[in-house]
């Protein structure tokens, strides 16, 4: 009896060494373990970005993170009336050092000759706009390197206003908003600006205003938009970014949009107007990446 019961521990124990699994040689060019993953910030690989909307192509940039493997947090930012992706790209590039992945793009109908993207300017509106944020979006979220459900967005200006719309149209989508100066009172300059004439319905040529030139289809998309009626829908956590010396979009704007917001943070850059200089930019970026770390649980 003992003699069969040796042979039986000696057969489960060649069985037990048979089912281990040999361990592989690291691999020197990926990544192992958590502990040797690299850690920020991280170099940044800037790559083209293309996407399209009605046939219109949307270019831009995306932005990621070297060496840093699966998927990702991202932001997506939108430029100001008659800006490009240049403009957002100092942000973009700091938010992936974090090891986000960021994507910068022109509007349709931008700046004829600096912009990325096809379509012509009187064509482009607040509403197109929203139209482009929505396929770029898309586009982003397909992405295998990016976490669907953590993508940000950014925009400053003008692409606050359209940030901050997209977002209240479709707030499941978004995990987190960042407003630079955000244009709320546009509509409103819009409506106090064409009263003498009448409305939008009565303007067939293009009006210039503050050194931009505007034409019907953008006069008639912004003039019945009511942002502080609608902004209020996305209730996500939300930071709003505004120069004190704003005398374009005065800083009372991001104050009342402040109160329509279930939470969001007001940050007050002195000496800043309308944009930001280099040390205003700086300031902004420092706000930021609190802000994602803060979403993003990061601690240090």
């Amino acid at each position: 009896m003992k003699k069969y019961l040796w042979i039986l521990m000696a057969a489960l124990a060649l069985l037990a060494g048979c089912g281990k699994t040999p361990v592989p040689e690291p691999d020197p060019d990926v990544p192992g373990t958590p502990e040797e993953l690299p850690k920020p910030p991280y170099d940044v690989e800037q790559t083209d970005f293309s996407t399209s909307r009605d046939e219109l192509k949307i270019g831009g940039y995306v932005y990621t993170p070297r060496n840093l493997p699966g998927k990702k947090p991202t932001v997506i930012l939108c430029t100001g009336l008659d800006g490009t992706w240049a403009d957002t790209e100092p942000y973009a590039r700091a938010a992936t050092t974090m090891g986000l992945v960021s994507c910068c793009f022109d509007f349709c109908g931008g700046p004829a000759g600096a912009s990325l993207s096809d379509g012509d300017k009187a064509n482009n509106s607040v509403l197109t706009e929203i139209e482009d944020l929505g396929a770029v979006y898309n586009a982003i979220a397909e992405r295998d390197d990016v976490d669907p459900s953590k993508i940000f967005l950014m925009g400053g200006s003008q692409g606050g206003l359209v940030t901050a719309l997209f977002a209240a149209d479709h707030p499941a989508y978004v995990a987190a908003l960042g407003l630079m100066f955000p244009a709320f009172n546009l509509p409103d300059l819009v409506r106090q600006y064409l009263a003498p004439f009448g409305g939008p319905a009565v303007v067939s040529s293009p009006i210039t205003y503050n050194g931009h030139t505007f034409y019907p289809k953008y006069l008639s998309d912004i003039y019945n938009l009511y942002p502080f009626d609608v902004i209020g829908n996305y209730e996500g956590p939300v930071i709003i970014m505004h120069g004190k010396d704003d005398t374009l979009v005065p800083l009372s704007t991001s104050e009342a949009a402040l109160s329509k917001y279930k939470d969001a943070t007001l940050c007050v850059i002195r000496d800043q107007g309308h944009g930001f200089d280099e040390d205003g930019t700086a300031i902004a970026i420092e706000r930021m990446e609190e802000f994602l770390k803060e979403q993003l649980n990061i601690t240090e």
